[in-house]
């Protein structure tokens, strides 16, 4: 389904050891220029007002554990909060099923951008090992063109797109999934709703503080 050269393109942009995957989270500034990087960041999909205040980036991979966990907070999340975005950034850091799988699901976020949301749950909910033919199948039920969807999955559009996630990534220090970004504060393991809350909470607290 996913060419090998593709997968192999794919794995020479992710960093030399796969990120582990943690529940103890870990807080630190992250510098001006690269929150520049990731806010032109290709492939990201963002849910919620594109014009929100307040940004959370999440870098997930479709194989870990705790990122199946944290990924039914993102609908709460803006509801609960109005000025906020979720931006879901592709991560894939543990092997070739993940790159396959993110294959699929940018090639899906390029066709339905408006149902990636629905999309990411249900990829979430599979069970075992999530690799690019389970998400295909998933995305098959959301009535995508199957072509068009395996002619991107195996462009170099979304090649560019994993390898500069992959990089920025790496660069940003995060060492586990998922990891997030809310505003220049990165936070690096997994992060309940409530935690994430209170991340937003802070954030919005320091702009009105002038803090940033």
């Amino acid at each position: 389904m996913i060419s090998r050269r593709l997968v192999v393109a794919g794995l020479a942009g992710l960093p030399a050891v796969a990120l582990a995957q943690g529940n103890e989270p870990e807080f630190y500034p992250v510098p001006v220029e690269l929150i520049a990087n990731l806010e032109r960041l290709q492939g990201a999909v963002t849910l919620g007002p594109r014009n929100a205040d307040i940004r959370l980036y999440e870098f997930f991979d479709y194989n870990c554990g705790w990122c199946r966990r944290t990924s039914v907070d993102s609908r709460a999340l803006i509801k609960a909060n109005k000025d906020l975005a979720v931006v879901l950034v592709n991560y894939a850091v543990l092997g070739i099923p993940s790159i396959s799988a993110t294959r699929v699901a940018l090639a899906f976020s390029r066709q339905k951008a408006d149902r990636y949301l629905d999309f990411h749950e249900a990829l979430f909910k599979r069970r075992g090992t999530i690799d690019g033919m389970v998400a295909l199948d998933v995305a098959g039920s959301f009535g995508i063109d199957r072509k068009r969807l395996l002619d991107d999955a195996d462009s170099d559009a979304v090649t560019a797109a994993m390898r500069a996630a992959s990089q920025l990534g790496s660069t940003l220090g995060f060492q586990a999934t998922p990891s997030y970004l809310v505003g220049k504060e990165g936070y690096t393991g997994f992060l309940d709703r409530k935690a994430k809350q209170k991340a937003v909470e802070a954030w919005r607290q320091c702009e009105k503080t002038r803090c940033a």
